[in-house]
């Protein structure tokens, strides 16, 4: 009886842990619209809903396309899309500043993928069908620019009230005499970090442009400031990288194993590099408390797409890694 009752008991936990993941992806955003007017309010829930719709089905339609090529392409897309649309969620104000994202390009978006997936149905591999679809990953290769261009328009007040702040302080400072430390400009430094002019506090935010460069000392290493730039917004449009997908899947499952069976002992806290967490483990394994936790979170893991357990259990861990020369 007790061994049935352990049985069940697992179970449950496991496919109740992945109805908990699924509703995390899959819940519906609700927007807090209870002081608008009722017809501004179902205007913006109006909007709002066909933005998630649209975004769930390129989410859907990524998983099915064969074509691994496109399927990251359309991972990049997505993970700005879906930093924009939790964006606008907790600032429904903000949605009519994102109808040209809603209405056309994450539309437009939606159509091509539609007609790809089609295209992929026939089975058809003539001259004009490959020379079609090329056009359309090319097409939608260029949607990373105007899906950030829209996320920058949709936080323009933001980036302007920042970019005043920051001004104020400055002059703050310069009233009370205290400088501003002289570096050299474009020299890199033991991490790999480019070194900026406390200038660049006067350039409107969202990273180093053309204009920056051409604002620049002269001397300054112009090609390193912007290698440097186009590193960032590389790493951080990048789900993850495809030639590591083996690795990711297999430190996935070593990760998730550890947990089950050895997850009283902080096995996998230790494996993550969690040093302080595994030792709270081992210490109160005698509880059976951890022995629960650590199940639960090794089903989370077994369960987690590849690419979120990239992003929340890999990708930081790179980027936190000092960069050396």
């Amino acid at each position: 009886m007790d061994y049935l009752l352990v049985i069940l008991t697992t179970v449950a936990v496991i496919f109740g842990g992945k109805a908990a993941w699924d509703w995390k992806k899959n819940r519906t955003p609700q927007l807090d619209l209870e002081e608008l007017e009722e017809d501004r309010a179902e205007y913006l829930q109006e909007n709002f809903d066909k933005a998630m719709d649209d975004f769930k089905y390129i989410e859907e339609a990524r998983k099915r396309i064969s074509d691994r090529e496109l399927s990251t392409q359309l991972n990049r897309m997505q993970k700005v899309a879906r930093k924009l649309l939790a964006n606008l969620e907790k600032n429904p104000d903000r949605i009519p500043l994102a109808c040209k994202f809603i209405d056309y390009y994450q539309d437009r978006a939606v159509k091509i993928v539609k007609q790809y997936q089609e295209l992929e149905e026939t089975e058809l591999s003539t001259d004009r069908v490959q020379d079609l679809k090329a056009r359309m990953k090319q097409t939608l290769s260029a949607l990373d620019d105007a899906y950030a261009d829209q996320f920058e328009h949709v936080l323009n007040d933001q980036i302007i009230s920042a970019d005043a702040e920051l001004k104020v302080m400055q002059q703050q400072l310069d009233a009370e005499g205290i400088k501003s430390k002289t570096v050299d400009v474009g020299e890199v430094d033991e991490y790999g970090n480019v070194r900026i002019d406390t200038d660049l506090l006067n350039q409107p935010l969202g990273g180093i442009n053309d204009n920056t460069v051409k604002n620049l000392p002269v001397g300054a290493n112009t090609t390193r400031v912007r290698r440097r730039r186009r590193a960032e917004v590389a790493d951080d449009l990048q789900v993850f990288p495809e030639n590591e997908r083996p690795e990711i899947i297999q430190r996935k499952l070593i990760q998730s194993a550890l947990a089950i069976f050895l997850g009283s002992l902080g096995a996998h806290k230790f494996y993550q590099g969690k040093t302080f967490q595994g030792v709270l483990y081992l210490l109160f394994f005698w509880t059976t408390l951890p022995t629960w936790i650590s199940f639960i979170e090794g089903v989370r893991y077994l369960f987690m797409p590849v690419e979120d357990f990239y992003e929340q259990y890999i990708k930081d861990d790179k980027n936190n890694r000092p960069r050396r020369r």
